[in-house]
């Protein structure tokens, strides 16, 4: 039997967890703090929004990761009438480096006709970068 590598913690150095507060993004951003725990990743956090309560966001967060892995929130806000979530996201991955996205597969405004958010459907098509949705 040959010993277990650990090619997986060069593919997934830097993640980037986009959040909306929905359970789904909170599992993702588990998954993410695992690969940190397990791979010693980066996680940098965002959450992206018209007009949104930061505190609440903050404390939503920190409550979540509870200590066990450093991170970086970013709170990146928008007009919809400029732009839109994922634009946003996906603008934020053109300007900066990272090897993975996690995001939940619907967020806060979940249909149950669909399957997939258009925020998590943009990004995974659009993404210069590998992205893995939860559900």
């Amino acid at each position: 039997m040959t010993e277990p590598t650990y090619t997986v913690s060069f593919w997934l150095r830097k993640i980037l967890v986009p959040i909306d507060g929905s359970e789904n993004s909170l599992r993702a951003l588990e998954l993410a703090i695992d690969f940190a725990m397990r791979y010693g990743s980066q996680i940098t956090i965002i959450h992206v929004c018209e007009a949104c309560n930061e505190d609440e966001i903050k404390n939503l967060v920190e409550k979540r990761v509870d200590g066990r892995v450093n991170y970086e929130l970013k709170i990146l806000k928008y007009s919809n009438k400029e732009s839109s979530a994922s634009n946003e996201i996906l603008k934020f991955l053109s300007e900066n480096a990272y090897d993975a996205v996690i995001l939940g597969a619907r967020g806060l405004s979940i249909t149950s006709d669909i399957n997939i958010g258009s925020v998590a459907l943009s990004v995974a098509v659009n993404a210069p970068t590998t992205v893995i949705i939860v559900r």
